[in-house]
């Protein structure tokens, strides 16, 4: 039987339910939003949180039954394919984005930081080299959603930027 503390299921409970959170509140703003990428994009992000916690809940079963940590598996999401090749077009919000939806979009953004600073809180404490392997990939996944609702906000508010990438030049060339 593997030596897991306490910690570490207490970190996986809580991964859970920072899930869990995330998954409830993404549908929230989702059910809100009335532009289309915008609602989609909060439904995405609700399956990876529901994707996210099923691994964690798998994952502390598994050690509740003596099993050591496994290494997880991960495959690129639809959203982190979908993220790089959406075109200006798709990023660009047809019709005026509401108040509701520039705040959903801060609060997620929110959200999503705070979630990858735990997870990689609890790599850097984590004992077991899976264990750290597992959290350090949840903060990526946090990462990448982070910058799929930076770009939502950008188009939005107008800057110009797509992930992080001008979408004109200076010179005027596109």
């Amino acid at each position: 039987m593997p030596d897991v503390s306490s910690d570490a299921m207490r970190a996986l409970r809580m991964a859970i339910d920072i899930e869990e959170n995330g998954l409830v509140t993404f549908l929230k703003f989702a059910r809100q939003t009335k532009q289309e990428f915008g609602k989609n994009m909060f439904i995405r992000l609700a399956m990876d949180e529901n994707e996210h916690r099923r691994i964690l809940e798998k994952q502390l079963h598994d050690l509740a039954e003596g099993q050591p940590w496994v290494e997880i598996h991960v495959p690129k999401y639809e959203i982190e394919e979908m993220a790089p090749a959406m075109t200006e077009r798709q990023q660009r919000v047809t019709g005026e984005a509401g108040g509701a939806e520039t705040e959903a979009l801060k609060i997620a953004l929110d959200l999503e930081r705070k979630t990858a600073k735990f997870f990689r809180d609890q790599a850097a404490a984590a004992k077991d080299p899976k264990a750290k392997d597992l959290f350090e990939k949840l903060a990526q996944w946090e990462d990448t959603h982070f910058d799929l609702i930076q770009a939502e906000m950008d188009s939005i508010n107008n800057t110009g930027f797509w992930f992080n990438v001008p979408e004109f030049k200076m010179d005027g060339k596109y």
